[in-house]
Parts: structure tokens; sequence; C-alpha cells
């Protein structure tokens, strides 16, 4: 297998491609393997055959996708047992198939992954209580002092822990036993009293109480018995203990070792498996704790967490601010804690087999998973690939791109990526639809696709055959993907454009030092974030305490990055906390000459500071502040202009500035400009862009052509240009180290030539239409027709009729292009027996001169629809016959409506 196509290649040399000698062009017109689309393979409840796997990766590659990752997952909607189970995730059989996977792969130079367990988090059926999740549980005693008390403690309830036969969980740890004032206020921590050496192994407590009211407090930390999220039927399993290193150690250990077993070998380094992925962190409720988590928090914190247990308990203090204090102190002991065990330790330990560690590590934030308790940039940032995801048609629109790009840009990763296109939707969103959401995604930052999901079903499952039950369905059960291809390079050529360089941005945004925190502060997000006060037109990043105060300098009075990324400005959070090693660190930034605006901080944090520490967060808010070193009167935007630091994107228009988005990345030799139309409605944009005295291209992803049309010319600050973005169009502008051209000049367009027809439609045999050719002169959508079976067709139908072009346009030696006006899906063009290409997006047109011949040329359109219609049908007209199957067929109803299908013209031959 060649590794240098492969993803754990792309890592280890940064991603970067030279543009000397013309090895980026060619590159855009051919991406790597590395940078095409991966995919979540859902093996459904673990059924899969090597036939099927060897077909799967056969498609994908054909397809042009770079690879997959292996996802052992239930069959969630499984009426009459649909999807059959299959062996036990990691079992023999389970192993045999997962070696063919790898073999198959390495034949076909495609890269592999696997996600770490049946369903997700991080478990399995061999995970001992010992290694599993746990939690603290704790039960209260009443009683009345004064005097030598003895009495029983009960144990405390903790239902989902594993037992033994004695009833008592198989792994417990006694944490502590502390006697507190009755009253569920406490006046001062001082207040517990910590009798944890009073009490014999046996829960008896011998103890001389003072006089009073008094709880007692018996707090154990055992097994919360949360199990895998959706693992095959034969596959479930505690999940992992998260803030335990040795659990994450012996869990990882435990897949490597038994894949390489049964592949013989030492390690996966000449293999096609290159990473395992941690999906995300979704936790149940309850007091996150581990066997040694109170030295760890002491560690990290400063001071010995026991004796404020209460407080998790239930309990409070009456001086609100040191109890938010000390929850903060956790919640920060917690997210520190998990990133080192689970994080930090899951990269060293697969580096040790040569794989690389894929993990959605910052969430999903709120709303949805409330125990997501980390600082998402600083987990992000400590795997080496960022991942996140973002949804389609979802009510509230999941959209988590740019907190993985910000972590990916401020600790040095070169892959962003993320579960793409996830949905509760079925079979009703073609590949247009997918590319809007995809170039939102690639303005912020991705530049890898993993699509969820390629759900794995045999021919004998029927067609669409089995599904996940939430995931967008882009597999070769797909109506469309026979035409899929096209949609893969143009998501390849994206990705592997917005690798190069380094990402341009003016601001990086301190998003404070809290835990948990998230950017945005909650997951669902409809629009793309913005930053406060920044406005359109120029980019940010996102950067957490750790990768401000260990990664971030200042030279030349810009802020930077190990890796040479700057920033102009630095902004702070409108938070009333920050720590003093933040303190410490704006201290120094400001004293190197960088640009610091944001608000003055009232509070530093955790609920145990020294005098000293007081005093010192006293002495550097009113140096840095009361100085003026930062500014809190100026908003972001206002201090990039103050600073002589215009936009970096400017669309001219006022009206039009939300029509069009854009990222920008910068080479030694080029800048790198993505930009795109967010309307479904032609555009043409005018903008001016901060690159001067350089020659201009445009850069077609959807063609992989490389262009001189539109208008380029020098502006007051940038340059300007103009050009044509279809609906949902994308275009980079690349701009050379060559200093700037004239505009180029177009060819003469010509009249447009109408094809009129007549047409003949012919559907393919077995779906209930009748196969014969049918007469049309008029191009209409199906679901129009009086014949149901036309109406409800899902798949690929053909055009057909004879093209007749004047001779003097057939010979004029021009461009020629054939616009087939609107349809629905996707199509491919054949004229006299040659494939022009597949079209799936505006303007849906392909070149003809190099095709045409003299007399009758013969012109074929296949058109692909979605499954939609013909599922609909098999509902409302079950007499008719039934043509689908499916495990998830419920997403409809018999009077859904119909989507538009077919081609609907008008088709016409231009110049232009």
């Amino acid at each position: 297998m060649n590794l240098n196509s492969g993803l754990i290649a792309l890592i280890s040399v940064m991603l970067a491609t030279s543009a000397a000698g013309g090895s980026l062009e060619h590159e855009f017109a051919n991406p790597p393997n590395g940078s095409r689309p991966g995919a979540f393979w859902c093996w459904l409840n673990g059924s899969i055959t090597p036939e099927q796997i060897t077909r799967d990766l056969e498609e994908m590659k054909d397809k042009g996708m770079g690879g997959a990752e292996i996802w052992d997952v239930q069959a969630l909607r499984n009426p009459d047992g649909f999807v059959p189970a299959g062996p036990p995730f990691l079992g023999d059989e389970s192993l045999d198939l997962i070696a063919h996977a790898i073999r198959e792969a390495g034949r076909l130079d495609l890269y592999l992954g696997i996600i770490a367990s049946s369903g997700w988090n991080a478990g399995g059926s061999w995970v001992p209580p010992e290694h599993a999740g746990k939690g603290l549980f704790w039960s209260e005693t009443r009683v009345t002092g004064a005097g030598k008390t003895e009495l029983r403690l009960p144990f405390p309830e903790c239902p989902r822990a594993p037992k033994g036969d004695d009833g008592l969980p198989l792994h417990f740890r006694e944490i502590a036993v502390l006697a507190l004032p009755a009253a569920k206020t406490l006046k001062r921590i001082d207040d517990v009293i910590d009798v944890t050496e009073s009490m014999d192994r046996d829960g008896t407590l011998r103890w001389d109480a003072p006089a009073g009211e008094w709880t007692i407090l018996r707090v154990i930390c055992t097994n919360h018995g949360q199990s895998l999220i959706v693992p095959s039927p034969n596959s479930g399993g505690p999940m992992i203990d998260f803030i335990d290193p040795a659990a994450t150690e012996f869990h990882l250990r435990h897949i490597a070792d038994r894949i390489l077993a049964k592949l013989g070998k030492r390690d996966f380094r000449d293999t096609a498996f290159q990473y395992m992925e941690f999906d995300s962190m979704e936790l149940a409720e309850g007091v996150l704790w581990s066997d040694g988590f109170a030295g760890d928090f002491e560690r990290l914190r400063g001071y010995d967490p026991i004796s404020w247990l209460p407080l998790l308990a239930g309990w409070k203090l009456e001086d609100a601010e040191t109890d938010q204090r000390f929850h903060l102190d956790y919640k920060l002991a917690v997210s520190d804690q998990l990133i080192h065990s689970h994080y930090v330790t899951g990269s060293k330990i697969l580096a040790d087999y040569g794989l690389h560690l894929v993990a959605e590590a910052g969430g999903p934030g709120p709303p949805i998973w409330d125990s997501c308790p980390v600082d998402a940039i600083k987990a992000l940032g400590a795997v080496d690939v960022p991942r996140g995801e973002f949804w389609m048609g979802n009510p509230k629109h999941i959209f988590l791109i740019k907190e993985i790009a910000s972590a990916a840009h401020v600790y040095g990763r070169p892959l962003v990526d993320a579960e793409a296109f996830t949905t509760w939707r079925r079979w009703i969103d073609g590949p247009v639809t997918h590319k809007q959401l995809a170039d939102r995604a690639l303005c912020e930052g991705l530049n890898h696709f993993t699509l969820h999901t390629f759900a794995s079903s045999p021919p004998e499952a029927g067609l669409p055959g089995r599904a996940y039950h939430a995931g967008t369905d882009i597999n070769p059960t797909a109506t469309w993907w026979p035409m899929a291809r096209p949609f893969f390079d143009y998501l390849a050529r994206s990705s592997h454009m917005l690798r190069q360089g380094l990402h341009v941005a003016d601001v990086c945004y301190f998003y404070g030092g809290q835990a948990p925190n998230f950017f945005p502060a909650e997951c669902y997000v409809p629009e793309k974030p913005v930053l406060p006060g920044l406005g359109t037109g120029y980019d940010f990043d996102v950067i957490d305490a750790n990768a401000l105060i260990t990664r971030l300098s200042a030279r030349d009075g810009r802020l930077v990055l190990p890796d040479g990324k700057s920033y102009a400005l630095l902004a702070l959070p409108e938070q009333k906390r920050m720590p003093n090693e933040v303190l410490r660190k704006l201290k120094q930034l400001t004293g190197e000459g960088a640009t610091i605006v944001g608000p003055r901080p009232e509070r530093s944090f955790g609920a145990k500071p020294t005098i000293e520490e007081e005093a010192e967060f006293q002495a550097l808010v009113g140096e840095l502040w009361g100085n003026n070193k930062i500014r809190h009167d100026v908003i972001p935007r206002d201090a990039l202009t103050g600073m002589g630091i215009g936009p970096d994107f400017h669309v001219v228009d006022e009206a039009r500035r939300g029509d069009f988005d854009y990222i920008h990345r910068s080479t030694e030799d080029l800048e790198i400009y993505f930009v795109y139309n967010k309307t479904m409605e032609p555009r043409t944009l005018d903008a001016v862009f901060r690159v001067s005295g350089r020659d201009a291209r445009l850069w077609d992803p959807v063609s992989g052509r490389i262009e001189t049309r539109g208008s380029f010319r020098a502006a007051e600050v940038g340059t300007r240009g103009t050009f044509d973005l279809p609906p949902a169009g994308s275009m980079f502008v690349v701009f050379g180290k060559n200093p700037a051209t004239t505009d180029a000049e177009t060819a003469k367009p010509i009249e447009p030539i109408a094809v009129e027809g007549p047409w003949t439609l012919r559907f393919p045999d077995g779906w209930g239409v009748d196969p014969a050719p049918m007469a049309i002169d008029t191009l209409e959508c199906w679901t129009r027709s009086d014949t149901i079976a036309v109406k409800h067709f899902s798949g690929i139908a053909a055009y057909e009729t004879t093209l007749k072009i004047p001779q003097d346009i057939a010979q004029a030696g021009q461009p020629l292009w054939l616009d087939l006006g609107d349809l629905r899906e996707t199509a491919r063009v054949t004229l006299n027996g040659r494939d022009l290409g597949i079209v799936w997006t505006p303007p849906y047109r392909v070149r003809i001169d190099g095709a045409l011949q003299l007399g009758d040329n013969s012109l074929k359109v296949e058109v692909a629809n979605l499954w939609a219609n013909r599922l609909i049908g098999d509902l409302k007209h079950p007499d008719r016959g039934t043509y689908t199957r499916t495990n998830v067929i419920s997403v409809f109803k018999p009077d859904n409506p119909l989507l538009p299908s077919g081609l609907f013209g008008p088709v016409r031959i231009t110049g232009e």
C-alpha cells in the first residue's frame, strides 16, 4: 500500500503541498486519497460478510472516497429482525471480518479506521469493574450528640453498579465519612468533620459526637453502570472510566492487541489501518469520580477536596461565592483529568501501534448533553485529529465546526474533520443540498469530511436496504450513487485546498478559563458563529487558557503561534472571572507589544485562594486595565480599523453581504480564498480581497478547472474582483506570486439554441413502469404523470433525442455548452456515445464542442432522483405491489408530498 496517500502520512507531513512546479494544480484536478472523504461505515448489528466488505470498499474506491471507519452498531429501527444479529464485536468471527477489511483496504489504497467500541463511546464486555466508569454515591444518617456514638452506617445506594453475592458492588472504594451540621446549608467548610478513621471495615461508626444534630455522610466511589450507547445486539458492556488513564490504556491495548494478533503483526505501520475514533462524549447524570481522583483534584487545584464533598451531595455554603468557586474547581479538575486520562493518554497509547486518535472531544455541548464536562478547545487540541459534527435538516441545526477548526489552528493540528451530514431526514436530500452545508462547513474551517453514514447493505436486503436510524444514506443503495463521484471529487478538492498553508484570521478570541466550555455556548447553531463586535469580512479563532498560556507569544506587534500563524488582536470574553495565570500571560503579551481588548474581570478562580493569590489578582488587573494596557472601551472591529487593518473580504454591495461567505489560507507563494453563494439564486460577487499586486485566477472545485474569467483590478486597499456564482455556487480565488494581469478576454457569446425534442424517455424494468421507450414532447416532472408507477418512480431514467446544430456554429471552434436548465437530482450526459460527465449542481451544463459531429448528434441524458417517491408510493398503493425494502420505512407516510423528479429544462446549447 502507498501510505503517502493515506491519512497517517498526511498528518506526519502536516498536509502542506507546495504550489511550485505545478503540483498543487495537479492535486486540485486529482486530489490525493487522504483528502478524499471517509465515512462512518456501519456494520449494522455487527452483521456483514467478507463479500459485502469487499463490495463496499470497491464501491468507495470507484466513486472517489478515500477510506472509511468501521462502526459496529445497533440497527435501532429493526422491524421483524430485518437486520440480523451478527457476532460479538472483537470476538473471533468479528476479528476475521476486521482483518479482511484491513487487507482489502490496503489492496485498494484506502485508509481505514475503527470506532473504539461497539456503538459509542468507549468500552465493551471486556472492561472489568475496576476500569469501568465510576461516580460518587452517598448515604445520610442523622445523629444527635453529645457523647460516644456507635451505629452501622447504611451502604450508599448504587443501583446500576454490578454486584457480588453479598449484594455489594464488585468494585468500590470508601472515599470519606463526614459529619456535618444537619442543616443543608453550611456556614463554612471548617464545620465539616472528617470521621473516616472512626468507621470500621464493616461500616460501623464509633465516634465521640459533639453536642447537636449531625448528618453523617458516608461517601463511596463505585461504578455508575453507564453502558455503551447503541451497541450491536451481542456487544454490550460498560463504558470505561474516562478520568483514569489506566482504563483508557487497558481498553485501547485490548482492541489493538486483538486485531494485531489476528493480522499476525507487531504494529499497524504497514497496513491500511490508521486510526481509532472516540465519538462524542455523552455521560450519564451524576457526580463523576474515580478511585484516585481526590489526589488528582489536589494536584490540579491545589487543595484536598474531601471536606468539600457535601457540596457535591447537595449541601450549600452560606457564602455563595465560595460555593460557586468550589463547583468551578471541581469541573475544571474533571475536565483536565478527563483530557489527560482519555485524550492525551489515548493518543500516546495508539502511537505505540502506529495509529492516531480521532475524537469528537469537544462535545456536543449543552443543551443536548449537559454532562460533556470538558474545556472543548483544550480537549480537541489533545488529539491527533479533532472532529466535530454538523447536521442537515435538524430543527435546531447542530453545527459544530468553528470550535473544532479553532482548536486545530491554535494547537497546530493540520486536519479539521467532521461527522458530516448527520440527519433524521431520510432519502429526501440530494447532493446540491449537501453542498450547501459542506460550503458552510468549509468556510468555518473544515478540511476533511467523514460521512454519517455509509451503512453496509447486502443485495439480498433489497433497496434502499439496511440503514442506520440517523444518517444521510450515501452508499451504493442511494439512487444517485452511480453519479456520486463528482460530489466526492468536490469535497476532496475543497478539503485539499483548505489544508494549504495557514488559516488567516485577524482576531484571536479567548473564551474564558471555565469548564465546561464551548464555542458557541450551545451546540444548536443555525448560522455560522460570529464574534460580537467583529462583524463580517474578518475571521477569528477561539483559544483556550492552556493554548493562550503555553503557545501564544507576541512579535512585531502580532500574536504568534509556534507554526507561524498570527493575529493582529486578542479579544477577551464578557466574563467576570479570570485565572491569575491568564492575567500573567496577558501582562507578558502586552509587554511584548500585543494589542488586547476586553472587559475588566472582577474575580479570580479557586475556592481556596491564598492571600498572595488574591493580592496578585488585584495588582495584575489594576496594572493591565488601570494603565489602559488592555482597552475595555473598544470593540474588536474598531480596534482593527484603528490599527489600519481593513476587512480581509469586503462585499461592495452592502445589501448583498449576507449572501456570501469566505475563508482564507495563506502559503509562501499563494493567497487562497474560498467563497460561496449562500443563496439558491445566481449572484454576481463584487468584493475587495486584502491582497495587492498579484495575479488572480479562479479555481473551480466542481469542475477542477482553473480559469482566468472575471474581472480583477487594483482597489484602494487590495484587489477588487467581480465574477458570477451560480445558485449555491462556490469558487477558490487564488492570488499567485506574479504581478497582476489585465482582465482576460471572453469569447463572443452565441445566441442560445433551444433543444426542443421530441424526446424518448425510458425507465428501467422491474419498477412497475413499462420499460418500452415513451415518446414525449414536453419535459416535465415525473410526479405530474397520470401513470402511478411513473409518478412514484425512484431511480435512474434516460432521456434521448437528436441534436441538430447549424454547421457554422459546430465548426466555429469556440466552446459550446449543453445547458440542461433545471433537473432533480443528478444527470449523466452522453453525446454520440461519448460520456461527457455528470452534473449535480447548478448550472447543470456540460461542454459538448469536442464531441459534436456534422449532421445528427445523438444525445442521452440519464437522470437520477431520490428514494422518497417510491417509498411513499409503496405505502400509498400497496395493492399495486411494493418495490422497496428497508428497516426505516416509518419515516414516511402515504400522504407525504412527492419530491420534484426528472429533467425539466429548458435544454439549450450556449456559447457561454
